[in-house]
């Protein structure tokens, strides 16, 4: 899952003299605080923490225990821990504050709001959403910060269909979205096996970030899974053309989304353009691959070109037993007996005797008769083809005795 970004919401300290003039005394602190906290807020932007930890921890042993004072210190402390990334000591002393239970009803929800924060920033994920449960109830009209805090402890949680309805909030409300976020979506979206709504997340994120290939690559994923293979293949062959899809590896699975999709003809235009070019290598493999492309779009002179190759770079005999059938099927004698010989002199095949039967069938169209004799005496080793050579070998000799 996406690693998550944690964003601390600002805590209200005492940037105005707002604590002094509460219309209930109870929140009211008095002159001498108000000046500490004051002078605790000039060393904060200083970025002078220990300085301003000390007068809070001093402030903190004279006033009266129970007070909202004891709360408004409790809580300037834990913003001073949670801005040197201590978060643990920021949510000992959140929650010191939030127990006294004096603060008035918005400071207190945005307490909650903050310690659920912190938990996030502690991998307590369990905590931020019990803790943020009373703040939904104050606050349901969530903005985009809090309904994407909500979709990553969710996610964290492994509760994908509570984490998604968040994150989809979070993006209607957001003008300009990030890219995490629509990450996030279609994270979860995979999780939940909703390929459709992902495809659709994918096109905006191409909308968005046309240059990244991975989007590209993802929805043409997505497209296949859905068994839209055309939508796939346009989606990877537009990529391709926008020189998105360079690497061996992406050109190979567009030349057989091609195959799949019954566009031999493209396919093979476009892997032996790449083979020219290099970027995808001329082995065996891929010179077969190109054959069978060719072959599939009835280009059967420059398949055999390729078969050729191929055969000639694989170390066994295989693709020139395969080639030899071909000449056979096209009577073209003499490149049969050179691509069968070199077929059982390369070995390792899977059927030996059906290539000496086609040999000595070679030889003997080429009035090779001796030759042709000697193949089906060598295919006669062989269960498969033992009656058919022996008919052959039948066939010779009443031949000759006719001749006589």
């Amino acid at each position: 899952m996406i690693r998550l970004k944690f964003l601390l919401l600002c805590f209200v300290l005492i940037s105005s003299p707002a604590f002094a003039k509460e219309a209930d005394q109870s929140t009211v602190v008095s002159a001498s605080l108000y000046k500490k906290l004051s002078r605790v807020e000039k060393l904060i932007d200083k970025k002078s923490y220990s300085k301003a930890r000390q007068i809070l921890i001093n402030a903190l042993g004279k006033v009266k225990k129970g007070t909202y004072e004891e709360a408004v210190v409790l809580r300037t402390l834990a913003s001073i821990y949670a801005m040197q990334e201590q978060y643990s000591k920021a949510a000992e002393y959140l929650s010191k504050a939030l127990g006294l239970d004096v603060l008035p009803a918005k400071q207190q929800q945005q307490v909650l709001l903050n310690l659920g924060q912190i938990y996030m920033a502690l991998g307590k994920y369990a905590k931020a959403v019990n803790i943020l449960q009373p703040w939904l109830k104050a606050k349901p009209k969530l903005d985009a910060q809090i309904a994407i805090l909500l979709a990553n402890a969710y996610t964290q949680l492994k509760q994908y269909h509570k984490a998604l309805p968040y994150v989809e909030q979070a993006i209607r409300m957001s003008k300009k979205p990030p890219e995490s976020w629509y990450q996030l979506n279609l994270a979860l979206l995979y999780e939940l096996g909703r390929y459709s709504a992902a495809a659709n997340i994918l096109e905006q994120l191409i909308t968005r970030f046309p240059e990244k290939k991975q989007y590209w690559t993802q929805l043409s994923s997505v497209y296949q899974q859905l068994k839209q293979y055309k939508k796939a293949l346009a989606i990877r062959d537009l990529a391709y053309k926008k020189g998105l899809i360079n690497t061996e590896k992406e050109i190979l699975e567009l030349v057989n989304l091609y195959l799949y999709v019954d566009l031999p003809y493209k396919a093979a235009q476009l892997l032996q353009s790449e083979i020219n070019s290099k970027r995808v290598k001329g082995n065996s493999k891929n010179w077969e691959l190109l054959a069978n492309a060719w072959t599939q779009a009835k280009e059967f002179k420059k398949a055999t070109l390729a078969l050729e190759k191929a055969s000639h770079l694989n170390p066994k005999g295989a693709l020139y037993q395969q080639l030899g059938r071909i000449y056979v099927e096209q009577e073209n004698w003499s490149a049969a007996v050179n691509a069968l010989t070199r077929a059982l002199q390369k070995g390792g095949l899977k059927n030996p005797g059906n290539a000496y039967l086609l040999l000595g069938m070679s030889y003997y169209e080429l009035k090779k008769i001796n030759k042709a004799k000697h193949a089906f005496i060598q295919a006669k080793k062989y269960k498969k083809t033992r009656r058919s050579a022996q008919q052959w070998l039948d066939y010779i000799s009443s031949e000759k005795q006719l001749k006589i």
